[in-house]
């Protein structure tokens, strides 16, 4: 499952390297004919909405001893199914600080973003731009040389991709934030286990302490367990200092104090199912992921056709200008008196010099045609690929999800059996079969479900996120 995961994000990470980098053809000038520089980017268009997904909650919060039950809702239909799954457990601090949200805490980072900030300002440039070839499209005008739709179209095409990479962006940073608070969740969770365990361990270590004065415990006994106490010690220290720095981090991200709030542990579980067609379906989200990449191409494409029409490769049939013949230019009279035509000979010589300069131009401006129709192709064929490989990683992403569903099936199961082994030990407790501290263990172990429950529904979610937006496998838009 990690290494389906691992593929697709290394397919996101190659797309976002070729981005700008597909096509590129050097700046030349030749009377009026002009070689832009061109670039095809492999950002796509933003997301639209997703009809395959049935929406449910999942709560993994671990409950108080209330007799709490696993609650599945049998789904009404294929695609649909409201899943809550929870944990009888030992009572928890209720903490007083507000809650703050998932949703809340991606708006904060969006709007703190000073990536984001920069697209309005790249915006702005291609429109900057934009008016700037308007007058350079004048100008070219004025002097009777010839003008491209090129430079223009490109900048509008541009500015569109700019405009879709914002959004690209924004969804990249919740998924970013999404995945950064369920880890400060899931450190939380761990960090209450610890402490809950701590708690065992100690009552345990008080017992031997009184058993090695009894003698029914070696003194030898009695160190080990003072060592277990003493890393398990260490170990909540450590993961608390982890868990402060994450939340720092994104207190950074976010510009939000957020030791004011406590997090909300519900965990949103969306079924999701593609109908109909997986091929169809995975090809309609690459289109709109390379969309304005496609449109580079072809529009670079009608450019050199073009460039073609107008004979950009006709220099290369052709001699390059001579220099002016001096003996032309001497002149002699009636008494045979020879004399050199100075002002007509430079004139002649400027001629040459403006064929020099024009033959030139064309020369390198063909070289650029080379260039940039190589540059085309190389870029179709590297996109091609990226679609393909991107395709092939989706699929997979799209059979491990639906195989990670029949896991969140089976651990629903196991809290639904451990819940019931854990009310029968509550009431051996109460019976005096079994004493308070091993009940605490019980639970202490049982707790494990509940972390593992919501690592596979994190996991989930993020190959979800990936299949839908393939864009956010991304970073660097």
């Amino acid at each position: 499952m990690k290494k389906n995961i691992k593929r697709v994000v290394a397919i996101g990470i190659g797309l976002s390297i070729m981005n700008g980098n597909i096509v590129q053809a050097f700046a030349a000038e030749n009377n009026g004919i002009k070689i832009a520089q061109t670039t095809v980017d492999t950002t796509g268009s933003t997301g639209s909405n997703d009809t395959n997904i049935d929406k449910t909650t999942v709560n993994t919060n671990s409950s108080v001893e209330n007799n709490n039950k696993n609650i599945v809702q049998t789904p009404t239909d294929t695609n649909s199914a409201q899943i809550v799954y929870t944990l009888d457990n030992n009572a928890k601090t209720v903490s007083k600080k507000p809650i703050i949200t998932l949703d809340k805490i991606v708006n904060a980072a969006i709007n703190n973003s000073e990536k984001v900030a920069l697209k309005s300002k790249e915006i702005k440039l291609y429109e900057d731009k934009m008016k700037l070839q308007d007058k350079i499209d004048d100008f070219y005008t004025s002097i009777d040389q010839k003008v491209y739709d090129f430079p223009n179209d490109k900048l509008e095409l541009q500015k569109k991709q700019t405009s879709q990479s914002e959004e690209f962006l924004k969804d990249q940073i919740t998924t970013d934030i999404t995945n950064k608070y369920n880890a400060i969740i899931l450190k939380q969770m761990d960090i209450e286990k610890l402490n809950s365990n701590f708690e065992v361990k100690n009552k345990e270590l008080e017992t031997m302490k009184t058993k090695v004065k009894i003698g029914m415990a070696t003194d030898n006994q009695l160190v080990d367990k003072q060592i277990e106490v003493e890393s398990l010690k260490n170990d909540i220290t450590s993961k608390e200092n982890s868990l402060k720095n994450n939340m720092d981090f994104m207190g950074v991200l976010t510009d939000l104090k957020l030791s004011n709030y406590s997090f909300d542990e519900n965990i949103k579980y969306n079924v999701f199912k593609i109908n109909g067609s997986v091929d169809a379906y995975l090809d309609e989200k690459i289109d709109e992921y390379l969309k304005y990449n496609d449109e580079m191409i072809k529009l670079t494409k009608d450019y050199f056709k073009d460039l073609k029409d107008d004979g950009i490769k006709d220099i290369i049939d052709k001699d390059a200008p001579t220099m002016p013949d001096k003996t032309k230019f001497a002149k002699s009279d009636a008494l045979g008196n020879v004399s050199f035509d100075t002002g007509s000979y430079a004139i002649a010589l400027m001629g040459y010099q403006k064929d020099v300069q024009n033959y030139s131009n064309k020369l390198t401006a063909y070289g650029s045609y080379l260039d940039g129709k190589y540059s085309l192709e190389e870029g179709k064929v590297k996109l091609a690929d990226s679609r393909k490989n991107l395709k092939n990683g989706l699929k997979e992403c799209y059979s491990t999800l639906l195989d990670l569903q029949n896991k969140i099936n089976t651990l629903n199961e196991q809290v639904k059996s451990t819940n019931t082994k854990l009310r029968y030990a509550k009431s051996q407790v109460d019976i005096g079969m079994m004493t308070e501290n091993d009940y605490k263990a019980a639970v202490v172990k049982s707790e494990d479900l509940n972390t593992g429950l919501r690592q596979l529904i994190n996991t989930y979610n993020t190959l979800k996120d990936s299949i839908q937006k393939p864009w956010t496998l991304s970073t660097n838009q």
